[in-house]
């Protein structure tokens, strides 16, 4: 039997928003304009894990790799890939100001 804590973590949720920005210094990052993430859209700057190269084409749509927390949880496995399919997307080399870092 599984010891579960009071507070679960939802895998999806249509209603997260942004719940935790950072400030941060002379990073790449993106500003996104109803982008996804399980199942949720949303809209911020964040922080990519590796430059421009964060961001790929999976499956016939564009993903970018964030440094971003999903209900205040880094997730164990891997940084999330936010899922730019319609999303409008402005790239920010060398972006000093807040950027969110947690969804929930």
């Amino acid at each position: 039997m599984k010891n579960l804590s009071n507070k679960t973590i939802p895998h999806t949720s249509s209603k997260a928003q942004v719940s935790k920005l950072q400030r941060v210094q002379d990073v790449f990052a993106i500003e996104v304009k109803n982008a996804k993430y399980r199942g949720a859209t949303f809209s911020g700057i964040i922080e990519l894990v590796n430059g421009s190269d964060s961001i790929r084409k999976f499956k016939g749509a564009y993903r970018a790799n964030a440094k971003l927390a999903w209900f205040g949880q880094q997730l164990k496995k891997r940084n999330p890939f936010i899922n730019l399919a319609g999303a409008e997307v402005t790239l920010l080399p060398c972006y000093t100001g807040n950027v969110v870092t947690s969804l929930g």
